[in-house]
């Protein structure tokens, strides 16, 4: 169970690292990129962080999952809760506006999806010390 511990840790340690360049550099860097090459930037960006946030967010949920079902603990509980949030967030709202932004330079997009990131960029940090704390308390 250390080992399950320890995956999900360093997991959800990359995506507060892939959450927060990405939310102080990468997205404001969208309202600088020449709008003629904005499409392609966008796509090649989108692209080449799915290598790394997708693996990651996966061993994430399923590290948490496992360890939900063989630990009983409230706290880990609510782990599991933030990181469905944080995924609903991803898939409900930050997918679709990368979607649109795949077309088309769009100002109003970009600024949004700035805006909601930072939810993302807090639930993140805020998961990791839940996950510190239970790693601590549990061995």
């Amino acid at each position: 169970m250390k080992f399950v511990f320890l995956a999900h840790l360093i997991c959800n340690a990359i995506m507060i690292g892939v959450i927060s360049i990405t939310q102080l550099i990468t997205y404001p860097s969208f309202l600088e990129i020449e709008r003629t090459k904005f499409v392609n930037f966008h796509k090649n960006y989108v692209r080449a962080i799915s290598f790394i946030a997708v693996p990651a967010m996966l061993v994430e949920i399923c590290t948490l999952v496992y360890m939900n079902i063989y630990i009983s603990n409230l706290i880990l509980m609510k782990s599991l809760l933030v990181l469905i949030m944080l995924w609903l967030i991803t898939f409900i709202i930050i997918v679709p506006i990368h979607n649109q932004l795949s077309k088309e330079f769009d100002e109003e997009k970009i600024i949004s999806i700035i805006r909601y990131n930072w939810i993302r960029t807090v639930l993140w940090t805020s998961k990791i010390f839940i996950i510190l704390y239970i790693f601590y308390e549990e061995f």
